[in-house]
Order: structure tokens, then sequence, then C-alpha cells
């Protein structure tokens, strides 16, 4: 696992495994308002986005790889929450109708 933190945007990135080409996406899953998880054809996941992790740390523990990343996010000096933001509804009503067309 390898985390990419954005500092501008204080986001992060874990890759589960290498780098990820531009077919290897087969779902991607909104967790909640700082947290999307991309898994690949077979279900696995390869990588997992997290957003405000400076400000408000990073939720962990409803994770497939949990112990891994609180690890990694130890070492790079990020704190562990157990709280979510949730999506706020007009981002998914919006998301919603793109869908529709």
């Amino acid at each position: 696992m390898r985390l990419i933190y954005d500092e501008r945007g204080d986001s992060a990135a874990v890759l589960t495994g290498e780098e990820i080409g531009p077919d290897d996406t087969a779902d991607v899953r909104e967790l909640d308002a700082d947290r999307i998880v991309r898994y690949d054809a077979t279900g696995n996941v390869i990588e997992y986005q997290f957003f405000n992790v400076r400000r408000h740390g990073v939720r962990l523990d409803d994770l497939e790889h949990g112990a891994d990343l609180a690890g990694l996010f130890a070492e790079a000096g990020i704190a562990e929450r157990t709280w979510s933001r949730p999506i706020r509804v007009i981002a998914t009503r919006r998301r919603r109708d793109i869908a529709a067309g």
C-alpha cells in the first residue's frame, strides 16, 4: 500500500497495489462526504480516497484494509476519527439527475 498526500487539497489517496490504469476501475463508491473507494472488475479495492484529512482526520474503522490504513496514516501523522460526514442530499440528487440524462 502507498499513501499519497496532497497538501493543497488536504486529500489523500491510498493505492492498494500498483498504479491504476485508465481501464482498471470497474466501480466507484462514495461512502460519505470524505471517502471514496474504487474497485476493480473482480470487486477488489484498488484505491481509497480521503478528503479533509488534516482538518478532520480519517475514518478507517469500517474499511476492509482498516488496520493497514491506520498504520500508514499514523506514520504520516494524520489522526483517525470515528465519525462520518453524510453525503449532501443536493449533491446526491444532482448526480442522479445527471445519470438519468
